[in-house]
């Protein structure tokens, strides 16, 4: 089949140039030989000519041939004046071209994530491209499109919050694209993904609270609607009331926190939303002792709202979430996600996939541990 529809989903400009080289290599393309044109090219390996066109640049780039307007592209390299120096374009040229698409990151979480993968794929022997979704769908499917018309060989994704499903990521996964997903999987994409155990982790600490004495807990969130993460903690936390015999009030559960950003990253308008939002919710719930905020932004969310009422941490309230940054000014008791075995274990099975294409669904969960900090405390009646 013609065309660049088989582009985006190989860098088929190198298996051209690689022909062409070890050809030139070999001798058999000799210093003054013409080389087969961009059409001819095109025919033969069943591509574009965009794409046959790349693979000649490269080759010219490198000094190995040279092109002539009207007349055509020639050898001005024999086999033997080949040195190192083209080699090691080559070897660099036939490195895996990985793609990482995430929403953001900062000090809490997403940091070392993304320096683990850096140097899990250097290590490899690939090359990254990065791309900050910023929550956008649209950014997210965009990116994705840009990465595989670069010659992305396979796609490493942080998705983004929301129930819209990525069809771009769908139409790859259908296609047995390498994907693999990181920090959650998305309903209705059968891809391989890799991240915490989020259920397990949210009934983890909220039995943490119950163990301290409180009973009366809230949970805050983004909306959880297909997204499995959110999901998953708010599954846990259902889960947690179950195991300890402690009856849910269905009224402290707030999910209308509609973008997890860190503070600092947010508009002015936001934030007073959600601060609107807080207020409202924590006002009505005097009664609650002690909250598990999704993510830590929620964290600082809440703690800034019940100071604003005269409502300490943890003296009035206690509070817990996923993820807290060892420099903020105040450490929040919190889960701690290995970032660097989530990323270590992707590039692994992405490359694993690159490799054989006819791997199966992989679902790998990374062990996660309580890290006590100073928002939580014994509850006590006055």
């Amino acid at each position: 089949m013609k065309g660049d529809a088989m582009t985006t989903f190989n860098p088929l400009y190198l298996k051209v140039y690689n022909v062409l080289l070890n050809q030139i290599q070999s001798g058999k393309l000799k210093h003054g030989d013409k080389v087969p044109s961009e059409k001819e090219l095109a025919d033969q390996f069943e591509v574009s000519r965009i794409t046959s066109k790349k693979a000649l640049d490269l080759l010219s780039e490198e000094k190995l041939i040279e092109r002539i307007q009207g007349k055509g592209s020639f050898v001005i390299h024999s086999n033997a004046e080949i040195d190192a120096s083209s080699k090691t374009k080559s070897a660099i040229a036939n490195r895996k071209l990985i793609g990482f698409i995430l929403p953001g990151f900062d000090d809490s979480y997403g940091m070392e994530l993304v320096k683990a993968v850096e140097q899990r794929c250097s290590e490899l022997g690939s090359n990254l491209l990065l791309k900050f979704s910023y929550g956008s769908k649209e950014v997210e499917e965009q990116a994705v499109n840009d990465f595989l018309q670069m010659g992305a060989e396979g796609l490493i994704v942080f998705p983004v919050h929301g129930e819209y499903v990525n069809n771009k990521l769908l139409e790859l996964v259908s296609r047995n694209f390498p994907i693999v997903l990181i920090d959650r999987f998305i309903k209705g994409i059968p891809a391989s993904f890799v991240c915490t155990d989020h259920r397990k982790a949210t009934i983890e600490i909220t039995s943490y609270l119950f163990q301290l004495g409180h009973t009366e807990i809230g949970f805050i969130s983004p909306p959880y609607e297909g997204t499995t993460a959110i999901e998953e903690r708010v599954m846990g936390f259902h889960i947690a009331h179950s195991e300890h015999g402690i009856k849910l009030n269905r009224d402290y559960i707030l999910t209308e926190i509609k973008n997890s950003l860190p503070v600092h990253e947010k508009t002015n308008t936001l934030l007073n939303e959600e601060r609107v939002v807080l207020d409202r919710f924590l006002k009505k719930h005097q009664s609650i002792t002690a909250i598990v905020a999704c993510e830590h932004s929620i964290g600082e969310q809440v703690m800034a709202s019940l100071s604003k009422h005269g409502r300490s941490v943890p003296d009035d309230v206690s509070i817990v979430c996923f993820d807290s940054p060892a420099n903020s000014k105040i450490l929040f008791t919190h889960i701690k996600q290995d970032e660097r075995n989530i990323a270590l274990k992707a590039v692994n099975l992405l490359h694993e996939k690159i490799s054989n294409s006819a791997s199966t669904v992989q679902q790998i969960f990374i062990s996660h541990s309580i890290a006590e900090g100073e928002t939580t405390k014994s509850f006590a009646l006055k």
